[in-house]
């Protein structure tokens, strides 16, 4: 785990998070970046056809209330091809397995089932 996403994944499980809608979660999640001194992007435009839902350097952190596993990882696999993304971390209430990598990126979950308001 790179020093980043490390701090970001600890300072995020730290964190309680408004989960009735993707909106809310996302509101959420970017106070507690800012809370943990994180500056951070949102809806950072990786290309034409992705955004990201917050960009911390070069760590990727997507949010998903409740979705679909696998569009959720057919997702993640498309950020990890990009050169920009040299971590991801996915912050879902989804109850999914990840590999530790995609594409050669590592990936790390946080669960907001037990970080939920």
């Amino acid at each position: 785990m790179t020093a980043t996403a490390q701090a970001i994944v600890a300072a995020l499980r730290r964190s309680r998070f408004r989960v009735g809608n993707e909106a809310d979660m996302q509101l959420s999640i970017g106070e507690a970046l800012t809370g943990a001194g994180f500056d951070h992007d949102r809806e950072h435009r990786l290309s034409a056809a992705d955004r990201i839902d917050f960009m911390i350097g070069a760590v990727g952190l997507e949010a998903k209330t409740r979705c679909n596993k696998r569009a959720i990882f057919r997702q993640l696999q498309r950020y990890a091809e990009h050169d920009a993304i040299e971590a991801l971390i996915l912050v879902t209430g989804t109850a999914i397995g990840l590999p530790a990598a995609i594409n050669g990126k590592p990936i790390y979950l946080v669960a907001t089932g037990r970080a939920a308001l």
